[in-house]
């Protein structure tokens, strides 16, 4: 196949468009809000709510229906054998047999209907409810996932940059070992510490990808998928005055609670159902009967029920009887509910505060005491004054308090995920 020069430069520069284009897409970095919004939208435990409420609106439709016509077929005698001649001669009347058939129509109760209507509309905002409920839950294993993640991979940061300066001091002492300024024991223990790190270094991938796989699922996406963890996002330490939080907050903030309201509004609105069962529902049958004959003659009939007989009144009253102390229990569940929740943030809120207060002295005094001694023995070491083992020492302790740090963050971000959870803000 013959090309022209250009045609082969234009081939050749859309195939490295294309290969840039996938690895930009492999390599792609994803920030925690990114996530948050692919879930919102992806994952189908969240989808379901929408179909339920569609389910509901489908109910309300259906309550507007009419009762089937029925319809029969049988025969009809007049005047009763037994009667004799009493009321004359069967031949004074006809023929004594017909051929009846009979149609006949219940009329719904429209005031029911809209009030069956309106019950299954208010099932809506539940299934909004435990749509929110669901959401926060979620949100909260991605955000857990994802800072697990995120302090893994500046552990791996530390790791590289500690096995670096490691790396050095051994060079250093085996540089020295010709001239009998160093032991080969402690270069031996040197290297096992590198050892030890990279084997370290392998637990905390593992973390990563977990984090990833996790993420993954949430996103409804394969888990082996590539994502890459944006590692340059910043801690945002949640801020709020405690003092604030009161009943009504929650009531209003957590939508399981709020279920339980939108729970009520319904059973009160199903209770106006049942009742309107107190209500006469109409009718209208007709009969038409062809006599041996030939002659055909008919009969309209109105009908209505009779609804306050005691053996029907009883069964409607009792179910609003019911109903009424169903949503005297629901309130009492509501209100443990609310005393429940406020006791978990008020401790939530200490624990997170003493994990900042942790934090905080860990970063401003412990680490930085470390990393002077680990300074102090490198510079003796490095004049030929010091010993590679107590470097060597000072080096894993600064290592350890590191790590140490990071651990104590993800703690405080850990803290702070189940008080965000608990007062569902996200």
């Amino acid at each position: 196949i013959h090309l022209r020069k250009g045609g082969l430069i234009v081939i050749i520069g859309l195939s490295i468009f294309l290969l840039f284009h996938q690895v930009t897409q492999a390599q792609q970095v994803n920030t925690l809000q990114q996530i948050l919004d692919s879930i919102a939208v992806c994952n189908p435990g969240l989808q379901q709510y929408a179909l339920k409420t569609e389910s509901s609106n489908s109910l309300g439709e259906a309550a507007k229906a009419w009762e089937a016509p029925r319809a029969g077929v049988g025969l009809s005698e007049f005047p009763y054998p037994f009667s004799g001649n009493k009321l004359g001669s069967p031949g004074q009347f006809g023929a004594r047999e017909m051929l009846m058939v009979r149609l006949q129509q219940m009329f719904p109760n429209f005031s029911r209907q809209r009030k069956e209507v309106a019950y299954y509309r208010s099932l809506a905002p539940q299934n909004e409810d435990d749509k929110a409920t669901m959401k926060n839950i979620l949100f909260a294993r991605a955000k857990m996932a994802f800072y697990e993640g995120l302090v893994a991979e500046r552990k791996l940061t530390i790791m590289d940059e500690q096995a670096k300066q490691l790396q050095l001091l051994i060079q250093i002492a085996e540089g020295r070992l010709a001239y009998n300024k160093a032991v080969l024991p402690n270069i031996y223990k040197a290297k096992a510490k590198l050892s030890e790190l990279q084997s370290d270094r392998i637990k905390v991938n593992s973390m990563v990808d977990q984090a990833v796989a996790i993420l993954n699922s949430l996103m409804d996406r394969p888990g082996d998928a590539p994502l890459q963890i944006d590692t340059s996002s910043e801690f945002q330490e949640m801020q709020f005055d405690i003092l604030q939080v009161n009943s009504a907050y929650v009531e209003t903030r957590r939508t399981d609670i709020l279920h339980t309201t939108d729970e009520i509004n319904s059973i009160r609105l199903n209770q106006k159902v049942s009742s309107s069962l107190a209500k006469p529902q109409f009718g209208i049958a007709w009969d038409n009967m062809r006599m041996n004959s030939g002659m055909y003659m008919y009969n309209v009939m109105a009908m209505v029920t009779i609804p306050i007989v005691p053996w029907f009144s009883k069964g409607y009253k009792s179910e609003v009887g019911s109903m009424n102390y169903q949503i005297q229990a629901m309130k009492k569940m509501q209100d443990s509910q609310i005393q429940q929740t406020l006791g978990n943030i008020r401790k939530d809120w200490l624990n997170l505060e003493a994990s900042r207060k942790d934090l905080q002295n860990f970063k401003d005094e412990v680490i930085p005491s470390y990393a002077k001694a680990y300074l102090a023995y490198l510079n003796a070491f490095s004049e030929n004054a010091g010993d590679i083992y107590e470097t060597l020492m000072a080096w894993d302790d600064l290592t350890m308090k590191k790590m140490e740090y990071y651990d104590k963050l993800g703690d405080l971000l850990h803290n702070q995920v189940i008080l965000e959870t608990e007062m569902q803000h996200y």
